[in-house]
């Protein structure tokens, strides 16, 4: 007759077995709910939200390029907040004349340092081939609300920039979509974009090509979005 100490080994070995089994199971369930990714979708409306959220971001807003005819914007560098309010610098190409303007765009009213001038001014931007900077703030139709009009939306992969560890996505932008932020934009066309999301998952670039200046190829515009909640306060300038 076999002994009862033989008889509960193999049993205890069965029993720690099956918990050693139990454990592993639940917790390989656990790692790959955690690391479970979020869909290109996913990552542009948590990017949009950002942005949107933010009390301020520091946009950087340029070309290489200028039109060989007609008037355009070349760049747009300063802060911007929810209020809507913009305040930095505007350079713009009109009639073959280039000129960087100290802008201030805040309570529905857009205040301009213009060229020979000491004081700023209230001007209208549309004469100028340029759009009333604080709108770059509107979810609807503002910076933000590119990131998720973006179709054919995919993953490409990882990148340096700088300090930061970039995931680049790459689609395209309906021209209509553009306009609003680069008036020289053509609405019936469609414009190849990348957006590259920090590891926070907050957009820090977006690269945008196609047709904007008759007469030229392709032109690409960089922008760079930096010290979101800084916590930036505009207001207009004094006359």
């Amino acid at each position: 007759m076999p002994h009862p100490r033989s008889l509960r080994v193999p049993t205890l070995l069965a029993a720690l077995l099956a918990a050693v089994l139990l454990v592993s199971g639940c917790g390989g369930g656990g790692d790959s709910e955690k690391k479970a990714e979020k869909s290109p979708q996913q990552v542009m409306e948590q990017a949009k939200k950002k942005f949107d959220d933010a009390s301020s971001v520091h946009i950087n807003l340029s070309t290489t390029s200028t039109p060989s005819e007609g008037n355009g914007v070349l760049a747009a560098t300063g802060d911007l907040t929810p209020a809507p309010a913009f305040e930095g610098d505007v350079k713009v190409v009109i009639n073959g004349l280039t000129a960087t303007v100290p802008i201030t765009s805040v309570d529905g009213k857009v205040y301009a340092k213009l060229p020979l001038q000491t004081k700023y001014t209230v001007i209208d931007p549309v004469e100028y081939g340029a759009p009333d900077p604080s709108a770059f703030a509107d979810p609807d139709t503002g910076m933000s609300s590119l990131l998720t009009q973006l179709d054919d939306l995919q993953k490409q992969g990882e990148s340096r920039s700088g300090d930061q560890i970039l995931t680049t996505y790459t689609g395209t932008l309906p021209g209509k979509a553009v306009k609003e932020i680069i008036p020289s934009a053509a609405a019936d066309q469609t414009y190849k974009t990348s957006v590259g999301v920090d590891e926070k998952g907050y957009a820090r670039t977006v690269k945008i090509t196609g047709t904007f200046f008759a007469g030229n190829d392709d032109v690409t515009y960089n922008l760079k979005l930096s010290d979101y909640d800084a916590g930036v306060k505009i207001s207009a300038p004094s006359a």
